[in-house]
């Protein structure tokens, strides 16, 4: 017999001392054979070894056939076992639980089997519902979630739909936009980047800081020319399109770039710093240049006197 074998036969061992001095053993051992020891503990009267038996299989435990024995009583053990464990078919029976953490560890084991979607999306626990959110590409189950009583699933559903280029209704997206969570509406504004339209502009009017970042990374990631979403932002939020003209001189950037600086009704100092952006280049337009060195704001005016200078300074480097 081996020495693991022996160590086995000795957690039956009527001394209490030599049942203990076995489990430190086989921990010790670290060996996987030794679960079969440990499955009768499970139901010991003493609430050290049963502890000993859970710790043993959660350390062990890796095919549905040792979650077998958890079953009865431990439910929720075997749902937590099921996030490295592949065990379908104990899944189906986790989620009828009574528990929420079980059904929801049984979910996310389930995530991939699209029929069990809609059951986790009606679940009366958010938690699960979550899931479901995170993992449905339907769009009637994420339209139905976007609007979920609960915000982390309405965030979930629609960083899901924003992740996988999931069609939203004008509706969905107008309705998460009156949400009162800055987050969801963030998520909603970072679509509405790609849909444009009316229902961008909406998100452009949202003075909420994390909303309008989410509106500039977005433009920064995806948008790399200027079209129609740009020239819409231009005009409902110029302080936006400032961020993304930086570090932009084609021909069409730098033509929209002019046109702000030049539009009296936006803000001095967006304007100044869209002036700002063309410091240390030699490509610029002198006419237009000379025309806003009378503009009514004294703040473009001096910024167009120092962008004359810096220009007149470098091509007598040049020279």
């Amino acid at each position: 017999m081996s020495a693991i074998e022996t160590e086995i036969a000795r957690l039956s061992n009527k001394d209490v001392k030599i049942r203990r001095r076995a489990v430190r053993h086989l921990f010790d051992a670290d060996n996987p054979r030794a679960l079969k020891g440990f499955v009768p503990l499970l139901v010991d009267d003493d609430f050290w070894f049963k502890n000993k038996a859970l710790d043993a299989h959660r350390k062990w435990a890796n095919s549905s056939q040792d979650l077998m024995p958890l079953m009865d009583g431990h439910q929720r053990l075997v749902g937590e076992l099921l996030e490295r464990i592949e065990a379908p078919e104990l899944a189906q029976i986790l989620f009828e639980s009574d528990d929420h953490i079980t059904r929801s560890f049984a979910a996310r084991s389930l995530s991939n089997d699209a029929e069990m979607h809609e059951r986790f999306a009606s679940d009366i626990h958010h938690s699960v519902r979550m899931v479901a959110a995170s993992s449905s590409t339907d769009e009637q189950i994420i339209s139905a979630l976007i609007s979920d009583k609960h915000s982390s699933v309405r965030r979930a559903a629609i960083a899901n739909a924003s992740e996988n280029e999931i069609v939203l209704s004008q509706n969905i997206l107008e309705s998460g936009l009156t949400s009162s969570d800055a987050n969801l509406r963030s998520l909603i504004a970072s679509m509405a980047v790609n849909v444009g339209g009316d229902i961008l502009e909406k998100a452009c009017k949202d003075s909420n800081p994390k909303v309008r970042k989410s509106i500039a990374d977005t433009l920064r990631n995806e948008i790399q020319e200027v079209d129609d979403r740009i020239q819409l932002i231009a005009k409902t939020s110029p302080e936006i399109i400032v961020r993304w003209l930086r570090s932009r001189y084609d021909e069409n950037s730098i033509e929209l770039r002019w046109g702000m600086i030049e539009d009296e009704s936006i803000n001095s100092r967006l304007r100044l710093k869209l002036i700002e952006q063309m410091e240390g280049r030699l490509d610029i337009d002198l006419e237009r240049l000379n025309a806003i060195s009378n503009d009514e704001s004294k703040l473009v005016q001096l910024a167009a006197m120092n962008l004359s200078a810096s220009v007149a300074e470098l091509e007598g480097e040049r020279q």
